[in-house]
């Protein structure tokens, strides 16, 4: 089997492997990338915006609070056309191809999260994806420095707040507070223009804007 990867595909291949080692099963993942499979592999370089959420959620029971915050999770992230990835040691990883999407979903998640001590952030930049083809289906995650920088940021959120880069929330925009909208209004440059109009109607608490 000839190599088709580069220097640098060697490199994302890598992490690839090293990102799916422990959530792949052992033989699925020698086929895909020792064997045969390794071919359904390629990368693209997109512009993302990432959604990072950390829960102290213990193991649930059927009707538990963790069952209740899963199953919001999985139903704001449809409601909003999020792709989660199933690779990730967090809550949840969330790619979206619009800003707007992904702090209104960051937003609405905050609020489901009642008993859950949550912390949430939200980054834009350039993303390579990795695609592969593994148990009869086509999978997908980020790889690079934005995923990382997406957990760093939720780090930095006190319990039940979110944190927005600036280039997710309004390119141009530095240091906002939500606490702030309501005497500063800014004019926001997001593609959704009632973006900031929703947050203050909606009172939602605990937003920080910052690089």
């Amino acid at each position: 089997m000839g190599d088709r990867f580069d220097r640098d595909d060697a490199l994302l291949l890598e992490a690839l492997s090293d990102k799916v080692l422990h959530q792949l099963p052992p033989a699925v993942w020698k086929e895909l990338f020792l064997g045969a499979g390794r071919e359904n592999i390629h990368f693209e370089e997109r512009e993302l915006t990432l959604v990072h959420a950390d829960a102290a959620v213990p193991a649930g029971q059927p009707g538990s609070v963790t069952e209740r915050f899963y199953q919001e999770l999985q139903r704001i992230n449809a409601r909003h056309g999020g792709r989660l990835d199933p690779y990730v040691n967090a809550t949840a990883l969330i790619t979206f191809e619009e800003p707007g999407a992904a702090v209104r979903m960051a937003m609405e998640l905050q609020q489901a999260a009642a008993g859950v001590a949550l912390r949430v952030g939200v980054v834009s930049g350039h993303c390579t994806v990795a695609f592969f083809r593994a148990q009869g289906r086509l999978w997908c995650t980020p790889l690079g420095r934005q995923p990382a920088r997406a957990a760093e940021v939720a780090a930095s959120a006190l319990v039940g707040g979110i944190v927005i880069s600036p280039e997710s929330f309004a390119p141009g925009e530095i240091q906002i507070r939500q606490r702030d909208f309501e005497d500063t209004r800014p004019d926001f440059l997001d593609s959704e223009p009632d973006l900031s109009s929703l947050a203050i109607d909606a009172e939602y608490d605990g937003i920080d804007i910052r690089c």
